[in-house]
């Protein structure tokens, strides 16, 4: 007896000795999040320190409908760094409706190892570091502070963001002027911003406090205005009791129907957007686009003609590399792929094989629905639910595993149902 207390004594005695420092909260705010008014979830943000490290965390959580089936998404990015800006890891979780991947980077000299897991095997490389020099997320928070001190009336750093990838993003804020805002029942004088990037098209507002405090952001998305607005935490997390629509507030309808009993192999559409800016479109696929003098788009689809794939397409290894989200490698997606072609004869051309495996994943995809969203190829494999985006990434993987170079793309698609003159 005498001897086991001696043990646990010195048990104890290890474990505080070895013991380690706990992360230290240096700020904590928390952000009710609306669009168009709705409020459909919120924002948590904590600045930690410990030793010579500190850790930026934001944790989103949203809820959604998407056709009337509520989709619940919940984002969280931890961003490790040194005291004096020198990143050491960035891990990023993302999860929907049940569907969870996760995507890390450890910084180590000038090389990046990323581990992304999505359901699957985790798929790790390592990676040159950018050689243009980037901004951590406190780095960036000093610098916007000394810049705003000295009243600058454009501020412009460059930082990496996780969700846009491993390259540099050049992020631009405008001084807007002076306005009065209500923050947690209280007015404020605070100074607005317009904040744009070298990377997405869209624009969004930025309001802060002479302390270099945001107390909130707004951002057209196309589905609708996305809000962040500074609350308390019992405000930010209080139930959603509007969900906002997601999905159909997206639905484009032409101005006359489609008749369904013409040849539809070619079809020719005038494209105009809703607030009169021009309209881009990528020639690709069987899309050929024309851009016009007052703004808007000629659409040509025809399915006769396609638009041929490049040297670099053709030479890309991006196009059979495995990645979280479309995984050839994984052995669920594996065997989809070899069951398939062994059906088909030896001289079977890749078009045949194509064709096979496409017809393969459809009738594969039992469960057919909204309920899932934005599942991986190694998910699909085993759980065989899902609508066009998990039909997409299946297809991908079987066809990598199968040889044959794919990629994901997104786009529009004609139903004819919905609405008077259906939508795309």
């Amino acid at each position: 007896m005498k001897r086991m207390i001696n043990l646990i004594t010195l048990a104890i005695s290890f474990a505080a000795s070895v013991a380690v420092a706990e992360w230290e909260i240096l700020s904590e705010h928390w952000y009710g999040v609306t669009i168009d008014g709705a409020k459909s979830g919120h924002v948590h943000q904590l600045l930690e320190a410990k030793d010579s490290q500190l850790r930026s965390t934001n944790i989103q959580e949203m809820t959604l409908s998407r056709a009337g089936i509520e989709l619940q998404i919940k984002v969280n990015t931890i961003f490790t760094e040194t005291v004096d800006g020198k990143p050491v890891s960035v891990i990023t979780k993302q999860e929907a409706m049940g569907q969870m991947s996760k995507t890390t980077w450890l910084f180590k000299d000038d090389k990046i190892m990323t581990i992304a897991e999505a359901g699957g095997e985790p798929v790790q490389k390592i990676v040159d570091a950018p050689t243009k020099k980037w901004l951590t997320p406190h780095a960036v928070k000093r610098m916007f502070l000394q810049k705003m001190g000295e009243d600058q009336p454009i501020i412009s750093y460059v930082t990496m963001s996780p969700e846009l990838g491993i390259n540099p993003v050049t992020v631009t804020l405008t001084k807007l002027g002076e306005e009065t805002v209500v923050v947690m029942g209280h007015e404020m004088e605070v100074m607005k911003y317009k904040s744009t990037n070298n990377v997405l098209p869209v624009a969004s507002s930025e309001w802060y406090t002479s302390e270099g405090l945001n107390v909130g952001s707004e951002m057209n998305a196309g589905f609708g205005s996305i809000r962040n607005t500074l609350m308390t935490k019992q405000d930010a997390i209080a139930q959603v009791n509007e969900v906002p629509e997601l999905m159909i507030s997206m639905f484009i309808e032409p101005n006359k129907r489609i008749p369904e009993d013409e040849d539809l192999s070619r079809i020719v559409m005038k494209i105009q957007s809703k607030d009169g800016s021009k309209v881009q479109l990528p020639n690709s696929g069987h899309q050929f686009v024309t851009s016009n003098d007052d703004g808007t788009a000629t659409v040509i689809v025809d399915l006769d003609k396609t638009v041929p794939a490049t040297s670099g397409e053709l030479d890309s290894s991006s196009y059979m590399a495995a990645t979280a989200i479309c995984d050839a490698s994984d052995e669920a997606v594996i065997a989809i792929a070899a069951d398939t072609l062994a059906t088909l004869p030896e001289n079977a051309t890749d078009l045949d094989k194509a064709k096979a495996l496409r017809k393969k994943v459809f009738d594969f995809i039992e469960n057919k629905g909204l309920s899932t969203a934005f599942a991986s190829a190694s998910q699909t494999a085993r759980d065989r639910k899902g609508d066009c985006s998990e039909h997409g990434v299946l297809l991908c993987g079987v066809l990598r595993a199968a040889g044959i170079p794919s990629r994901g793309v997104m786009g529009l698609v004609y139903v004819p149902m919905l609405k008077e003159n259906g939508v795309f």
